[in-house]
């Protein structure tokens, strides 16, 4: 069987283990690289690698390692994000309009939605804040990101009173600022750092 990173090859007795595979694997990619998926014998695999390869290791062949550098990985998340804040900013003043004139089902499915994108945007933050490299204004965006922590919380106890016009005020005056915020700063990022040119 052979692993393949990048350039480099390497041949694996028959008799091997997926632990065995697995450090080989980490070794490869030093603190460089962050790993992105296999490709096992041809078939991308981005759930699970230890237990798919581990159910087929007899009769796999080919291990290909696909990875990402870290500017790399960082890029594509902070445009994943923009695209995401620059949907979401004219969504937020359509929901607060709903909160302000008595909210239907649909604006509450909306709201929900706007909770599982907040979710997701968090996400995002927190993957690239563990990271090695982070762009040079993370600052800024760790600052906006523990405001709107703040201001999830106060839209919590807002729901919680059925506080319509409190929640709607919240979306309008103090969540929508913060998505033109983080708009701009990953904008800033991805042009003064050059991150935008890498994939495009």
């Amino acid at each position: 069987m052979e692993l393949i990173f990048g350039s480099q090859t390497v041949q694996f007795e028959t008799m091997t283990s997926v632990k065995e595979i697995i450090e080989k694997i980490n070794e490869l990619m030093t603190d460089q690289y962050y790993f992105s998926h296999l490709v096992v014998d041809g078939v991308e695999v981005y759930e699970e690698p230890e237990n798919y390869l581990f159910e087929r290791l007899v009769t796999t062949t080919k291990i290909e390692v696909i990875a990402k550098t870290y500017r790399e990985y960082v890029n594509e998340v902070l445009i994943m994000s923009k695209d995401y804040i620059k949907r979401s900013i004219p969504e937020l003043s359509v929901l607060a309009d709903g909160f302000y004139q008595n909210p239907t089902a649909s604006d509450w499915t909306n709201f929900s939605d706007m909770l599982e994108g907040v979710q997701w945007f968090n996400q995002m933050i927190l993957l690239i804040n563990n990271l090695k490299e982070r762009p040079l204004n993370w600052d800024e965006i760790i600052n906006l990101s523990s405001k709107l922590k703040s201001e999830l919380e106060n839209l919590e106890e807002a729901v919680e009173n059925k506080d319509y016009i409190l929640i709607a005020d919240i979306i309008q005056y103090e969540i929508l600022p913060l998505y033109e915020g983080f708009e701009s700063e990953i904008h800033t990022t991805l042009i003064t750092e050059g991150y935008h040119h890498d994939f495009n």
